[in-house]
């Protein structure tokens, strides 16, 4: 009988281990083929039924042909890129973003979308080139993140001698974080890959490269001059006198195996260089575009598609035009709300709304959030109100670690009095969606404002500290401030 049970035991076991087997041969496999998939399928959806008929061959064939429409964007993107690099392409640029900088709120999304492709897309960027380990959150305590460049303009003059910006995202997604301000003694770089440490980040440590990436000094040296050539590549003299000529020859093993690898490499052939040159600098023209369009379009749909119902028939001038109109919720709620706005300016109006008020005080759970959305938009609108007006630097989340935040107002009086004189709500945000943070209680001498705009500290946190606005008391930064136009298209190749 037991034997019986022992055989029984290591089939079971046996059967066990082909399962787990399998489980590690197939889930690979079909997790990849399944992401594949779900891009070109993604890119097909929205190309393919932008194909003229007669050009596309799905029209002549009785099945459907995967990935046409991914063939079709990297045509496009070529012969966009290849235009653009052309005397009439760089014109026909100019022009079009002297329209849009006349535009409000498009032209701040196109500039600073523009401004972040340009930078990760050049080839002397640093931006997400560099795995590194800081002390986070405090002494002590590592974390993995990932440079976006060199500090420069008004936070740079702030901090330390030399700051790096410093994304460190979160885990297991790695599309939102913080953005911090690091000296360069206090980072350290790995001799990891990009991909390597977000797999270290997203598995939560369990996926772990194969030795140990820490650079030492040689390597941060040369991870330095790397930066430093970055920031002389954009203007920035403060710090470009000092870069080192070329990485050291002690510098970490894998990294100098890499470098002779790449130089091993047969060079390419130049027109296949220049495809891939006209490919990207279609990419630095149409996604900044693409991306503004594409904004523009959710937000009026979005308010198209919530009011355009609500409109009578008989005051709906798509009820008597044979096509819609894009735009015409939108134009009906600017409307709506300068009629209200009118009205209720006016005694009656005011008498209608503390009527409404009072009923709305007698409905338990109605009453709280009404007073709290009705409190914030008072403080946030109202001509005297600090709140989101001011941008910040403070130290976070240790001495000598610095983050942009913003006053958001007055502590209330019951922390006020547990907390040091005169402490200040602080609304600390993350990368790159803003809209989530964390709330901080400090004093006002640990804070020093800053002299951007509360929309360029935003632009500053959502690109990870790639677009970073000039500081005003250089002459760079005057100069910068007084001609607030989109940088010019880069030649390619």
């Amino acid at each position: 009988m037991a034997e019986t049970n022992k055989s029984k035991n290591g089939a079971t076991a046996r059967l066990r281990n082909y399962f787990l087997a399998g489980v590690l041969v197939t889930a690979p496999i079909s997790i990849t083929f399944w992401l594949t998939w779900r891009v070109i399928t993604f890119v097909d959806d929205h190309v393919t039924p932008i194909i003229p008929p007669k050009w596309n061959p799905e029209t002549y064939l009785p099945f459907g042909v995967p990935g046409l429409g991914l063939i079709v964007a990297l045509i496009a993107l070529t012969l966009i890129g290849f235009l653009a690099a052309g005397y009439v392409g760089r014109m026909t640029m100019r022009i079009g973003e002297r329209i849009v900088a006349r535009v409000p709120i498009v032209r701040s999304v196109y500039s600073w979308t523009k401004q972040v492709f340009e930078t990760v897309l050049s080839k002397s960027s640093v931006a997400f080139r560099e795995v590194v380990l800081i002390e986070y959150p405090r002494p002590g305590c590592w974390a993995v993140g990932f440079i976006t460049g060199q500090t420069v303009g008004e936070v740079q003059r702030l901090t330390a001698a030399t700051v790096y910006n410093v994304f460190v995202p979160a885990t297991p997604n790695p599309t939102t974080g913080f953005l911090l301000f690091v000296p360069q003694q206090d980072v350290h770089h790995l001799d990891l890959t990009v991909e390597e440490g977000i797999k270290l980040v997203i598995s939560g440590g369990i996926v772990v490269p194969d030795q140990e990436g820490l650079e030492g000094a040689e390597g941060a040296e040369a991870a330095k001059a790397r930066v430093e050539a970055y920031a002389a590549s954009q203007g920035d003299t403060t710090v470009a006198g000092e870069a080192a000529g070329a990485e050291p020859e002690a510098a970490a093993p894998r990294r100098r195996r890499r470098r002779r690898e790449a130089e091993a490499e047969p060079h390419r052939p130049g027109f296949i260089l220049r495809l891939r040159n006209y490919f990207f600098a279609g990419i630095l023209v149409t996604a900044p575009v693409a991306i503004t369009a594409w904004l523009a379009w959710e937000f009026v749909s979005f308010v198209d598609g919530k009011v355009t119902p609500y409109i009578p028939q008989q005051w709906n001038p798509e009820t008597y035009l044979p096509f819609s109109i894009p735009g015409l919720g939108v134009v009906i709620v600017v409307l709506g709300l300068i009629m209200i706005g009118f009205l209720t300016a006016g005694f009656v109006g005011r008498s209608l709304i503390h009527a409404g008020e009072r009923l709305l005080a007698r409905m338990p759970v109605i009453r709280s959030l009404y007073s709290a959305v009705k409190q914030i938009l008072e403080t946030v609108f109202k001509e005297q109100s600090k709140a989101f007006r001011d941008v910040i630097l403070l130290e976070y989340p240790r001495k000598n670690c610095w983050a942009v935040g913003f006053i958001t107002g007055p502590a209330e009086s019951g922390i006020q009095e547990l907390t040091p004189d005169d402490t200040v709500n602080v609304f600390l945000p993350t990368t790159p969606n803003p809209t989530s943070g964390f709330l901080l209680f400090l004093p006002r001498k640990e804070t020093q404002i800053l002299s951007m705009s509360v929309e360029e500290g935003l632009k500053m946190v959502v690109s990870g500290g790639i677009v970073t606005p000039p500081d005003p008391k250089t002459p760079a930064g005057k100069a910068g401030a007084e001609a607030a136009v989109a940088p010019p298209l880069a030649k390619s190749g």
